[in-house]
């Protein structure tokens, strides 16, 4: 293996390759048509890394939030729609998950009201944002549970197949 960059601050993509344990060399000849000068390039912020290049390094490098930090960095429409997704371990998720659901549940019924007319008026404004706050909240839990899915069927703990099927039981 070659030798290991004692350089400071390095990239997400140079740390997530180095976690792997790869050389850029070898790294290189695990994704199809980047080459080690790009990869270089790419964690020396040189070039800019094309979605193509993010989807290869997540998938060779077994972090599929990769391709959540750079929608939510570096591309312009993910840096307007696209929130960060911090992946953190299972029983945090589902335990801000099922917070975020309770905050929201209560809200249903005001949530109902606001829009059954179709329309938000600027006295339902204060409550309606607080609810769509609270609703960010869940999308956001719900994002960092499937990051945590993928990545865990991406270092086979996981049978994403047998949950695939699973799932699609409970789909209409």
């Amino acid at each position: 293996m070659g030798r290991q960059s004692t350089r400071e601050n390095k990239t997400v993509y140079q740390l997530s390759r180095e976690e792997c344990g790869l050389t850029r060399e070898k790294a290189s000849e695990l994704m199809d048509g980047i080459s080690e000068a790009r990869i270089e390039k790419i964690e020396y912020e040189l070039q800019e890394p094309t979605p193509y290049d993010i989807v290869q390094m997540a998938d060779c490098y077994k972090r599929p939030d990769l391709c959540n930090y750079y929608c939510s960095h570096k591309c312009e429409i993910g840096n307007r729609y696209v929130p960060e997704v911090e992946v953190t371990e299972l029983s945090g998720i589902i335990l801000e998950t099922i917070a975020s659901l309770n905050e929201i549940h209560p809200l249903t019924n005001r949530l109902i009201q606001i829009t059954r007319d179709g329309e938000i008026s600027d006295d339902e404004i204060p409550d309606f944002a607080h609810i769509s706050a609270r609703l960010d909240e869940v999308a956001l839990a719900i994002d960092a549970l499937n990051l945590w899915v993928e990545r865990t069927a991406s270092e086979n703990q996981l049978n994403l197949e047998l949950l695939k099927a699973e799932k699609e039981k409970f789909t209409r």
